[in-house]
């Protein structure tokens, strides 16, 4: 394996650990800290959206086209629309999961992301679908029943709030992949996810005024929110983007399995999060949905 293959996939793999951590530490602040769901989801647009722009700002590529966008309706009502039903619904609809239910099933729910793209596209475009695709859709059902019943028809080994909250992250974050895809190609990936993230937060702002008051945590308390904050969001998503100059899109969507992997293996350590091998098949079972479906469209593992 070249070099450049090699960082590529460290980069890859880091950012997605980063952000499966995140997930277990959102859940003990919200049940040992008693953070309010609003404001950790508020502030961290927020902060996150402004440190991406300054970021974007220093980079003379990116600087170019950071206000560009402004210049075009088109692009603002795009942008508004990823934002609100992309970013938002995102952010919301995930911690909302966390928080009713747990980290690790949250994450691996929202790995059902690939699925409901593969729904979506085959009734806009009236497909007939590919082998593949409906493999896919039925070892993600299989995964499904398996984690959410633990293999018992007639018991549910997580809560209705949080399976209901959970598919929703998987269908959020189809949308989220599927709004902005030509707002990327022409202004970059760093100034939309920091406008979106930071309308965002100022969104959030406007609906919930109340929560801006900023909560009182102590120091391992404000430790795992700025973690959350920085390594989970900024630095996360930075080694996303650095890494797909190294390897492929595709080698990268593969590698966001640690995610998940992360999230499961510290909530079970230290949340105490009871995950048998039943669970634990399922979860198997849904990420193998991102492998069934990046194999049936052949990549190369370099970026181009």
């Amino acid at each position: 394996m070249r070099t450049r293959q090699l960082q590529g996939i460290l980069l890859a793999a880091v950012g997605a650990i980063l952000w499966g951590v995140s997930g277990p530490i959102a859940q003990w602040l919200f049940t040992t800290r008693q953070l309010s769901l609003v404001w950790l989801i508020e502030s961290k647009m927020l902060i996150s959206g402004i440190l991406l722009l300054l970021f974007a700002a220093l980079l003379p590529k990116e600087r170019q086209r950071l206000f560009a966008l402004w210049h075009s309706w088109r692009s603002i009502i795009a942008l508004l629309a990823f934002t609100i039903f992309g970013m938002v619904a995102m952010q919301f609809v995930y911690y909302k999961a966390v928080a009713v239910g747990n980290a690790a099933t949250a994450t691996i729910l929202q790995f059902l992301s690939p699925v409901f793209i593969v729904l979506y596209t085959m009734l806009r475009e009236r497909a007939v679908p590919r082998r593949a695709d409906l493999i896919a859709v039925l070892v993600a059902l299989v995964g499904t029943f398996l984690l959410v019943t633990g293999g018992q028809p007639t018991h549910l080994a997580i809560s209705p709030a949080a399976f209901f909250w959970g598919v929703a992250t998987g269908m959020a974050a189809a949308a989220y992949v599927l709004l902005p895809i030509h707002l990327l190609a022409e202004y970059g990936a760093i100034a939309i996810s920091g406008w979106a993230m930071t309308l965002g937060g100022l969104l959030f702002g406007l609906l919930h005024p109340g929560a801006l008051q900023i909560p009182h945590l102590d120091l391992v308390g404000q430790l795992g929110y700025w973690f959350i904050v920085i390594p989970g969001t900024v630095v996360a998503y930075s080694l996303y983007l650095a890494s797909l100059d190294y390897i492929s899109a595709t080698a990268v969507g593969l590698l966001d399995a640690f995610e998940p992997l992360a999230a499961t293996v510290l909530s079970v350590l230290y949340l105490r999060v009871h995950f048998g091998w039943i669970e634990f098949g399922g979860t198997l079972l849904i990420l193998s949905t991102v492998f069934i479906l990046a194999l049936a469209r052949p990549q190369s593992l370099e970026s181009s």
